[in-house]
């Protein structure tokens, strides 16, 4: 009996569907990107909009678009033209249009047809009318915008709720902030008139944190371009073959070579603070040591990619890092771990870069600022940001490491000095007084350089970048931290 128990629990068991089995889940689709840039939309406007305008004093925020031409914004507006007008209306953010919404939704008021149009382009400033002529068709009529009592449509809407700040996309210094030209900015003031216009003050502060302000799915976006790129690196470096792959090809940064001294390289490429020398068509030799593997590659809704892996190609005979470099990267990493402890929610970027500066200076290293300049010195030898490092080592031992910090604001915010948000770096000091929000994105990016006897005079510089969060809790990983250099045999 108990046999034939045990055969009928096997013949059930072979003969379950195999249905369970688990399938590769499919790969990213538009229709998959475009469903979660809309719930990213819809969350922004939702939950970061009304703080982004209250903790600023903004009652009113009117973002002028022309058609045709780009807008800082349309990751997060889609593409609009004319004025989307958000007003604090105390309970809620109001939402009204006056041209063309883009990727708005739950707009509240829409402007009439021909005031649309008036906005408009041109071209679409036709209006037809009902009339028929003698001959043929409808008889076209003058622009709207000729009529100067079109306007008053958006005037009287202004009047009506009587902001007195009102934000518009205008800044001397934020990129993304100053969508607007000069004949719509020329445009607006003649039509709120004077009362109105005198009220007018720069959005940058409200762009800012509207941008920077994050939702879930923004944050899981940024954990998904980098967990891909950081495969997709892995990849290119496990196919570098030493003698044949270009530093073009996985994008190198090279920081050593074994066989090409600074006598071979600073005159055809000056070293800098974040490589030695930085040439596409080098082909990589074995004992190079360069950080590398992104390559050419875009971003998903706007989040792009800071990491820096760092490799080294052995050489013949060897089974690790030289010791000497081993000591460097060392060195160079256990910043995260001292820093890490001095970014926190509501602490101003110049409160936190003076932390981690005080930080780094009590475990011994020295802090060696520079001003993100690509210049050269006289002799054309090195960047004058490198000069700055080599003069603040200069006498000093191998032991002695300097350090310069770079933790900048991360996601869809713009690259180089045009960065939105609050930034830890000594060359980014007109954003020190904003603060450190809930879900920071950042890059986790610093630099520790230190002489080497191998290199006498040109200190070794290692480039340590990771884009992290900052939490409630502090800094999270949302990826590795730099721990190890890869080795590529």
């Amino acid at each position: 009996m108990k046999f034939r128990i045990m055969l009928i629990l096997i013949s059930v068991m072979l003969t379950v569907p195999v249905a369970q089995a688990q399938e590769p889940l499919p790969q990213r689709t538009p229709e998959t990107d475009a469903e979660a840039l809309r719930l990213m939309r819809n969350d922004k406007f939702d939950l970061i909009l009304p703080g982004a305008m209250r903790n600023n004093n903004v009652d009113m925020w009117i973002h002028v678009t022309r058609r045709g031409d780009p807008d800082p914004l349309a990751l997060l507006f889609g593409s609009t033209y004319g004025y989307l007008v958000f007003t604090d209306l105390g309970d809620r953010i109001e939402r009204a249009v006056f041209g063309g919404e883009g990727a708005v939704e739950n707009i509240d008021i829409r402007s009439s047809a021909d005031f649309a149009r008036a906005i408009g382009p041109q071209g679409e400033g036709f209006r037809v009318s009902e009339e028929y002529g003698e001959e043929a068709g409808y008889i076209y009529v003058p622009y709207p915008r000729e009529d100067p009592n079109i306007y008053n449509e958006f005037r009287e809407f202004v009047a009506k709720r009587d902001p007195q700040s009102i934000a518009v996309n205008t800044s001397g210094w934020i990129v993304q902030s100053d969508g607007i030209s000069h004949s719509e900015y020329l445009r607006l003031i003649k039509i709120l008139g004077p009362d109105y216009s005198e009220r007018i003050v720069s959005a940058e502060a409200v762009i800012s944190d509207f941008v920077i302000g994050r939702t879930a799915r923004e944050v899981a976006a940024q954990v998904e371009v980098l967990a891909l790129a950081r495969q997709t690196a892995k990849q290119r470096l496990s196919q570098v073959v030493p003698g044949k792959t270009t530093a073009g090809e996985i994008g190198a940064r090279i920081y050593y070579s074994a066989v090409n001294a600074p006598d071979k390289t600073v005159e055809t490429s000056p070293p800098d603070v974040r490589w030695f020398f930085r040439d596409p068509d080098y082909v990589l030799q074995r004992g190079d040591l360069f950080a590398g593997g992104g390559g050419p590659g875009g971003d998903y809704m706007g989040f792009g990619v800071d990491t820096k892996i760092h490799a080294y190609i052995l050489r013949e005979g060897e089974t690790k890092v030289p010791d000497f470099l081993q000591r460097g990267f060392d060195k160079a990493i256990a910043g995260q771990w001292i820093m890490r402890d001095h970014m926190k929610v509501g602490m101003t970027a110049g409160e936190s870069l003076e932390a981690m500066v005080n930080a780094m200076e009590e475990a011994g290293y020295i802090y060696t600022p520079f001003v993100n300049s690509r210049g050269l010195t006289p002799d054309g030898k090195h960047t004058l940001d490198y000069l700055l490092v080599q003069k603040a080592l200069a006498g000093k031992g191998t032991d002695i490491a300097g350090f310069s910090i770079d933790n900048h604001s991360f996601g869809n915010v713009g690259m180089g000095n045009g960065v939105i948000g609050p930034s830890m770096s000594g060359f980014r000091p007109d954003t020190h007084h904003l603060k450190i929000q809930e879900n920071h994105l950042f890059a986790f990016e610093y630099m520790v350089h230190m002489n080497i006897a191998e290199r006498p005079g040109y200190p070794l510089c290692f480039n340590i970048s990771n884009p992290q969060i900052v939490t409630s809790r502090g800094v999270e990983f949302i990826q590795p931290p730099n721990e190890e250099i890869y080795l590529i045999h």
